[in-house]
């Protein structure tokens, strides 16, 4: 297991706060957040490439806070792939097994069981400028896996490679953990990887971690609406409470207290209702008690993508909430959408969830 206890270091402008985590055995832990949030400076700081200022880093219950690089065990992989441009794939992958002093015919039956492994056997006497992105990238995974390292650390491994490429590679990196068994702690920006992938995801944000837990927990109670504005969520509405309790949504409709409650540790004041797309319902057939609001919005927007029509529906009160429908589902509806029409809308209870009025 990696843990990290109170972590907190400055460079130059930056600082990490106070960052306590684990990874455990068998997990895929995803670290979530911006670009320029502080995910590298900790991934590389549980490396061994920077100092923590104040806290420790353990392997297994043993202290590697101050050990160098090379001591502590680990993999990482880098976006950019951090191949050598001079040397063959095979030399590539050989450089970290020779530095451990292995004999020429382990590393070779090393590589030969993971070139296979990670189906990379037919480029093994290439040079990385010869090869696609997704062939350098499994070369740059091969690389720290022959090191059978304790954890392997994933720096954006993705975010260089197109649409195909990584979608391929993000099941490659489930097979690794799936079938290797390797503890992973991996950085990302991109909402579907982290969920594709982590089996525990960690948000962060300006250098602190501000949520953890299963991808699908998070997505149904966000902490706050930094959080809820990474898992995609669009629709926030200002809610406040009204004289007796009950709470009114702005720019829509007020609501009866057995609806619409304060936030749950029972605070008051100014409050957002955060609404994923998927519990913007168009035609509500539910029953009443399963929605929090219905009401008559006009149909402002239509954006159409692959596979996906986002709908944009103004309330006569000025509120607005999308949605995105699939082309099928759109065959489906009673009427046809169009710009100007009359909707009914609801809102699923499910879905919905309070979070602070503070950004």
């Amino acid at each position: 297991m990696l843990r990290l206890e109170h972590i907190s270091l400055k460079l130059g402008n930056f600082h990490l706060h106070d960052i306590s985590l684990e990874v455990k055995d068998g997990e895929y832990v995803v670290l979530l957040g911006p670009t320029g949030t502080g995910k590298t400076v900790l991934l590389e700081t549980i490396a061994g490439l920077h100092d923590p200022g104040t806290g420790r880093i353990f392997l297994n219950d043993q202290e590697i806070s101050h050990l160098p690089p090379e001591k502590r065990n680990l993999g990482v992989v880098y976006q950019d792939y951090a191949l050598f441009p001079h040397l063959t794939v095979f030399k590539n992958i050989a450089f970290g097994l020779k530095l451990k002093g292995k004999t020429n015919s382990n590393v070779k039956h090393t590589i030969s069981r993971m070139a296979d492994f990670l189906d990379i056997e037919q480029i093994l006497e290439r040079k990385p400028g010869r090869l696609s992105g997704g062939e350098r990238q499994r070369v740059a995974l091969a690389r720290a896996l022959v090191l059978d390292p304790f954890l392997l650390l994933l720096d954006e491994p993705l975010s260089a490679l197109d649409r195909i490429t990584r979608d391929r590679l993000r099941r490659e990196l489930k097979r690794i953990h799936t079938e290797l068994g390797v503890r992973i702690l991996h950085i990302t920006h991109d909402l579907t990887e982290a969920f594709f992938l982590a089996d525990r995801l960690l948000v962060m944000r300006d250098g602190v971690i501000v949520q953890e837990g299963r991808p699908g927990d998070i997505l149904k109670r966000p902490a706050n609406r930094f959080v809820a504005e990474l898992m995609g969520i669009e629709n926030f509405i200002a809610a406040r409470l009204g004289p007796r309790q009950q709470m009114f949504l702005e720019g829509l409709v007020p609501a009866d207290p057995p609806l619409f409650r304060p936030a749950p540790n029972g605070t008051t004041g100014n409050f957002y209702l955060t609404v994923p797309g998927w519990a913007v319902e168009l035609f509500p057939e539910k029953k009443d008690h399963d929605y929090l609001a219905q009401m008559d919005m006009r149909i402002t927007g239509l954006n159409y993508s692959e596979g996906y029509t986002e709908i944009v529906m103004t309330h006569k009160h000025g509120g607005t909430l999308r949605t995105a429908i699939s082309h099928r589902e759109k065959t489906h509806l009673p009427i046809p959408l169009e710009l100007g029409k009359l909707i009914r809308v609801g809102l699923l209870k499910e879905g919905s969830h309070w979070v602070p009025s503070d950004h």
